[in-house]
């Protein structure tokens, strides 16, 4: 196994939504979901190729790399459980979802606007540092090449790939350390924890692999899946990792996502 750590860069605050959610209240992960870190590297592999397809509001296309590429997340550096703040803050907005008057070059009075107050959650972070895993070392160092290019995370915000490191071969060890990603929630049954629901692809059965990850070819998915993980009290915990002997990666992570 190989893997490679991506620096990412917010240029603002970013929200991405928990789910389930409430509708008044919109709640943010303290990390980068390990499904949305996909969609957007694989967006600005094809950014690099001049392409960036609109998303429709019904039935939209899904973008995301090939679940050959084991994409674990991003969490904030240098401390993953410390190092940002989650701001809560009141929005006011229109409740209607086909409301248009705020992108019309003449505003005009509109008796139909009904506005409800709500409260919305930024994540305030300095980096996020991901990480990506593959069987095949040349497969990520199509990763290094888009460095430097950035566009829409998330619900809300904005960030760039500051760097991404070398690719480095892997070894699957037990071992007593730091988790630099979340672990799967069974491998943290009997140790204090914090838990969140989330939710890895469904790709088709009969998937064909997509020969050009920087063309807008639609990935092979047809939903979602609701998973467990999360981060250990603890400092460090024994459990079986992949690890170059720096960053220690919960080998369950990448079995909940990617089985």
């Amino acid at each position: 196994m190989y893997g490679i750590s991506l620096d990412i860069r917010p240029t603002g605050g970013l929200t991405f939504r928990r789910m389930p959610s409430a509708i008044l209240h919109i709640s943010t992960y303290p990390f980068l979901p390990p499904t949305t870190m996909s969609g957007w590297l694989r967006r600005l592999l094809m950014l690099s190729a001049g392409h960036y397809p609109e998303t429709d509001v019904k039935k939209p296309d899904y973008f995301a790399l090939p679940p050959e590429y084991y994409v674990l997340g991003a969490y904030p550096a240098p401390d993953p459980q410390r190092s940002y703040q989650v701001h809560t803050t009141h929005r006011q907005g229109v409740r209607a979802f086909n409301h248009n008057a705020f992108s019309r070059i003449v505003r005009y009075p509109d008796l139909k606007e009904v506005y409800q107050l709500h409260t919305w959650e930024y994540l305030i972070v300095d980096c996020l540092r991901g990480y990506v895993l593959h069987e095949d070392a040349q497969a990520l160092e199509l990763l290094r090449q888009v460095a430097n290019y950035g566009c829409k995370l998330g619900k809300e915000g904005f960030a760039y790939l500051e760097s991404v490191s070398e690719v480095r071969p892997l070894e699957r060890i037990k071992a007593r350390a730091a988790p630099a990603a979340l672990a799967g929630a069974l491998d943290l049954v009997g140790h204090p924890s914090t838990l969140y629901t989330l939710y890895r692809y469904q790709f088709k059965p009969a998937r064909k692999g997509i020969a050009d990850l920087n063309q807008p070819v639609p990935s092979a998915i047809e939903g979602f899946v609701p998973v467990r993980a999360g981060w250990p009290a603890e400092d460090k915990i024994e459990l079986e990792y992949w690890t170059d002997g720096q960053m220690y990666l919960p080998a369950s992570l990448m079995e909940l996502f990617y089985g």
